[in-house]
């Protein structure tokens, strides 16, 4: 079974960013094979990393980071996901500030003295929702992959990218709420970056069973 997890870092709920990303876990809904569940950081108290060192010093399989917030729900979370879609709007040019707190406390992946390397090899997918063509999405998923990279991860590749303006110009329908399920192009490529990390991670998975079996 491939697990895959999305966490939608929008401080708006049920807002474009988590829409998209709910859209983009359909793409392969009707495979048996994978499983899929999604997390929200908008309800979630979620505070940046104090570099207190404390993952390095005192970490145990239980206890992930000093500090005790939102981010209890999420680390599990990771450990058990086989591909990660972390999908984000932009923000002045980059990741909301959510997604930023919670990426600073993954380094206890990193560092940690029980946990360190628990995301080596999971596949990592990137999804972005900018309202103004040029505004920081390109820049914003490159980060991101930029960061499945950190983790020692296997990022999908490009990633998706969405618009919630009218062909990105800043004009919107005040009808329509979530504008990014009119980027059409847009769902697709969100939809085929989800594609593409469960069938990497089916690889991956595949591959390393072949290899304890030899």
């Amino acid at each position: 079974m491939i697990r895959i997890l999305g966490i939608a870092g929008s401080p708006v709920k049920e807002g474009n960013t988590e829409v998209l990303l709910k859209e983009a876990l359909r793409a392969v809904a009707s495979d048996p094979e994978v499983e899929t569940r999604v997390l929200n950081l908008s309800g979630l108290d979620i505070a940046g990393c104090r570099h207190c060192n404390g993952c390095i010093k005192n970490q145990s399989p239980e206890k992930f980071c000093s500090l005790v917030d939102g981010m209890e729900e999420i680390y599990p979370a990771l450990l058990r996901a086989e591909a990660i879609i972390l999908a984000t709007p932009v923000h002045i040019g980059r990741m909301s500030g959510l997604m930023a707190n919670m990426i600073d406390r993954m380094r206890v992946f990193v560092y940690g003295n029980a946990h360190r390397g628990g995301l080596t090899d999971k596949v990592g997918a990137g999804l972005v929702v900018g309202f103004l063509r040029h505004g920081g999405l390109e820049m914003t998923l490159s980060i991101l992959n930029n960061t499945f990279a950190l983790f020692g991860m296997i990022p999908v590749g490009r990633g998706g990218m969405v618009l919630t303006s009218l062909e990105g110009k800043g004009k919107v329908n005040k009808g329509i709420r979530h504008m990014a399920l009119e980027d059409g192009l847009g769902v697709l490529t969100a939809k085929g970056a989800v594609q593409r990390a469960a069938e990497l991670a089916k690889i991956i998975q595949a591959g390393k069973k072949a290899l304890r079996d030899a």
